[in-house]
């Protein structure tokens, strides 16, 4: 990376963090562009370079949550021995990080605005995200090795794996954090969602 590219990334994270910041504090419709910028310490015309809207912000904001998922799968994943823990090694890296790094007062922004935009193609339930094809893979691992049903095929279950983790999610930003996201959240895969999709052999 060049010192001009990096400069350009550093700017854009300054955006990103003053925009969360205010959205958190003032609100996300209160929130100006020129507010943003302001805090950011730079032009106006600098915010555009980057977002063409302050929406925009929401949907960068969910990719780099899943870059994040992206780099810890690659580098942690595969010293797992099955799909089962796996999934919940992931589970505890992603309430963890929602929990310490995006925290509670910004993922009811996100679930706020995507709740609040019309239409059904938004960037929390796309199933182009690296969060859908990371647990995709790995369910598909599980069908495999034998450990996971296979009456329901991998990017279905997919669906209902990462459905059940927004449930948890939505649970966290409405009881404004009053539970440990990391425990509940693992417990809830472990007890609940692993049941469901372990291979059960019919009788």
């Amino acid at each position: 990376m060049t010192r001009r590219q990096q400069l350009a990334r550093e700017t854009k994270q300054r955006l990103l963090d003053s925009a969360l910041e205010m959205f958190s504090e003032y609100g996300f419709d209160v929130t100006t562009v020129d507010g943003i910028t302001q805090k950011a310490g730079v032009a106006k015309g600098t915010f555009y370079t980057y977002f063409a809207t302050k929406s925009d912000i929401i949907v960068e904001s969910f990719w780099s949550i899943d870059r994040y998922y992206h780099e810890y799968s690659t580098r942690n994943l595969r010293r797992y021995k099955n799909a089962r823990e796996k999934l919940l090694a992931f589970t505890r890296a992603q309430m963890r990080h929602v929990r310490d790094v995006v925290g509670n007062s910004n993922l009811k922004i996100l679930y706020a605005n995507q709740a609040g935009q019309p239409g059904s193609d938004k960037i929390i339930i796309n199933l182009k995200r690296r969060w859908h094809s990371i647990i995709r893979d790995v369910i598909r691992e599980g069908q495999k090795s034998g450990e996971f049903r296979t009456d329901i095929d991998a990017d279905r279950l997919a669906v209902l794996f990462n459905r059940s983790a927004r449930a948890v999610f939505f649970d966290w930003c409405v009881s404004d954090a009053s539970f440990d996201l990391v425990k509940e959240g693992v417990g809830f895969m472990r007890h609940w969602i692993m049941a469901a999709l372990q291979n059960t052999p019919r009788e």
